[in-house]
């Protein structure tokens, strides 16, 4: 007996946007304290290893913004199947995943922009201390608080359909519960981790389950002339 095909791709991307997002925004978030001297802030932006790693770090959320898109795509359909007609709350949960993917990118943009202006734009050194001081905070707005609350969308969503439908096991609803929660308050950094946890525990779970295979196409009758 032919075994069900997997759909691998799905728990590999999810994965892999767990992991590049824990490197991304340790590496793309080191730049200056706000309450650093202004001599202080503009020579770490001096430093070729310092805009190494703000680059870096923005390269990987770059990344980590296509594995997402991929993994809640693979989740949606799954939703959408369990759901049946309409998938409201699986369009719910891709729209959350696409405002999680924007905003992240919005924040690594900009807490990578004075590096990239330096190191690609041919831009002179920074010299005011303010701006330096301003671009990070509009990263950790966008990351930190914005782009959280599309994860909590997306989470909360999915968590919704498991428990109405079981299309999943139901320890992983209570844990998108929990994990929605602790997103809330991740405007204090650390709360963020719940995102990866999230991920890598909904890639254990696809990966062990058969692929959910393309909705068939319907031909519509067209009357003849």
């Amino acid at each position: 007996m032919q075994q069900p095909r997997r759909d691998v791709w799905t728990p590999i991307a999810g994965v892999l946007a767990a992991v590049t997002f824990v490197a991304g925004v340790i590496l793309s978030t080191a730049s200056p304290k706000g309450s650093d001297s202004d001599a202080k802030v503009i020579a770490w932006y001096t430093h070729h290893g310092h805009r190494l790693a703000n680059l870096t770090g923005a390269y990987l959320l770059a990344a980590c913004g296509l594995f997402l898109l991929w993994f809640v795509s693979g989740l949606r359909q799954r939703l959408r199947a369990a759901e049946g007609p309409g998938g409201r709350l699986a369009n719910v949960a891709l729209g959350g995943g696409i405002v999680c993917v924007a905003t992240l990118w919005v924040g690594a943009a900009a807490f990578a922009s004075i590096s990239g202006a330096e190191a690609f734009g041919g831009v002179p050194p920074i010299r005011n201390a303010d701006l330096a001081r301003f671009l990070p905070q509009v990263g950790d707005a966008a990351i930190l608080l914005f782009s959280m609350f599309g994860a909590i969308a997306l989470i909360d969503a999915t968590s919704v359909v498991i428990w109405r439908t079981g299309i999943l096991p139901r320890w992983f609803a209570w844990l998108g519960f929990i994990c929605a929660v602790v997103l809330l308050f991740g405007v204090v950094f650390i709360p963020m981790i719940a995102l990866p946890i999230w991920l890598l525990a909904g890639s254990f779970i696809l990966f062990r389950l058969p692929s959910i295979e393309a909705e068939p196409v319907v031909a519509v009758p067209t009357l003849s002339a």
